[in-house]
């Protein structure tokens, strides 16, 4: 399939399919008009490129997992290159908010827009990009196409292909295979990932295996005061025991919720605090909740309007941008989209906190964080309601010696940093050598 093809089908089916799922959730429940116009190639107000300092690097991360990885990687860029511009894009709301919160030395935040000519063009032709680095793996035609035609290197970063995509990127090899030989650098995560992405189609000699820059972002934003913070809001005292269930999808709160109902009969005291992956499933929560009897939960939003937690023993995140910190009142934790089909969730952030691990089979994205968690005695993997609650008895009942456990989790992960670095450095050489005229390849 030739960018032809993929543009025939892209105006004739995805575009009108687009249509129909967005525009009915922008109109009559007002989700994404934040991002409506940079999708559709406006820049945000008040950012002119032409005023930008070159070179300019252009970093895209989808959504936050993706930010959150970003971090590292452009303040070590900032280090090698002081005089360079940053520009960094997200594909959704909450990855902007991320990224406005967790890189500061952006110069410019936009939303990337869609993959349509009409709408790439005019930003790349605005931006005009030296270096375009793509975190993990969006394989955009129309965008990389558009970049090469005005002069960009190009480059994957913390590339990774997971158990689920590669089927169907193998399948579309005369697709993708043409992306991936315009593109100059390849940064992957793992040797898998390096030979995964070589069968799609990349060029070996452009591949190297770098790591995972998550392992830096997990330790490397550690706040040590947001502890005490975190207590003060939920009204917890230091030695009351606390569940953490984090990024959590529909069909694990169900599981959830019936492994505390059944550990609160052991542990009357014990504290279920709840992060869903996405706020707006809040609401099921409260109605599985209610469904199964129990007491109202608190709900972390209500704080800023004078209520208090008062002795409720569930609580729900229902805002963005606060399970790192939540990690850090943890007595055990467990780390969703594992017991559903997802791949997993990010389970470096409650590890970065010396906290034991509980996880699902299903952690394909994270193979790698979860093998070194599990070898070091401070990841445990559980399959259903009834383990989980097994587990997390276990943990409760001898806290002392899963501290430990944990702790000894959190040192194995610090031997893992520095991909971060390692990438950094491949992207300000392949910048460099395209300023100095020699050719990238």
């Amino acid at each position: 399939m030739n960018l032809l093809a993929y543009n025939v089908l892209l105006h004739t089916i995805v575009g009108p399919f687009l249509a129909i799922y967005y525009l009915p959730r922008i109109l009559f429940q007002g989700k994404y008009r934040r991002s409506l116009a940079g999708k559709l190639g406006r820049l945000p107000e008040g950012f002119v490129p032409e005023r930008l300092t070159r070179p300019r690097l252009w970093f895209h991360a989808v959504s936050v997992g993706e930010a959150v990885a970003l971090g590292p990687v452009v303040r070590r860029m900032k280090e090698l290159m002081p005089g360079a511009s940053i520009i960094v894009s997200t594909g959704t709301e909450t990855g902007q908010d991320k990224a406005q919160y967790s890189i500061p030395e952006a110069d410019g935040l936009l939303y990337l827009p869609l993959d349509f000519p009409a709408c790439v063009n005019k930003v790349v032709d605005a931006i005009r990009p030296d270096l375009f680095v793509l975190m993990e793996t969006e394989l955009w035609p129309n965008l990389i196409h558009r970049l090469k035609e005005r002069g960009a290197v190009i480059a994957l970063a913390n590339g990774r292909i997971s158990d689920r995509s590669f089927p169907r990127y193998r399948r579309l090899r005369r697709l993708f295979g043409p992306i991936l030989g315009g593109m100059d650098l390849l940064l992957m995560g793992s040797e898998l990932d390096a030979v995964r992405i070589t069968e799609m189609g990349a060029p070996s000699d452009r591949v190297h295996v770098t790591g995972n820059t998550k392992f830096d972002a997990a330790l490397g934003q550690v706040p040590y005061d947001a502890e005490k913070q975190v207590r003060e809001v939920l009204d917890l005292d230091s030695s009351a025991q606390v569940l953490v269930a984090g990024s959590t999808h529909p069909g694990e709160n169900e599981v959830v919720l019936d492994a505390y109902r059944e550990l609160s009969k052991r542990f009357p005291e014990l504290i279920l605090i709840v992060v869903p992956r996405h706020v707006e499933k809040t609401e099921t929560i409260v109605a599985a909740m209610r469904h199964r009897g129990m007491e109202p939960a608190f709900l972390r939003s209500r704080y800023e309007e004078g209520e208090r937690r008062n002795g409720r023993k569930v609580v729900i995140i229902d805002r963005t941008g606060e399970l790192f910190r939540i990690y850090s009142v943890a007595s055990v934790v467990f780390v969703g989209g594992s017991l559903v089909p997802h791949g997993g969730q990010n389970i470096l952030e409650p590890a970065a906190w010396g906290k034991i691990v509980l996880f699902g089979p299903s952690m394909e994205d994270f193979r790698e964080a979860r093998d070194i968690l599990v070898s070091a005695g401070a990841g445990i993997q559980i399959s259903d309601a009834q383990q989980l609650a097994a587990q997390v008895a276990r943990i409760l009942e001898a806290s002392q010696r899963w501290d430990d456990q944990g702790q000894r989790g959190r040192t194995e992960i610090l031997k893992h940093v520095g991909s971060a670095d390692r990438t950094a450095r491949l992207l300000a050489d392949l910048l460099a050598a395209r300023l100095r005229g020699i050719p990238s390849d």
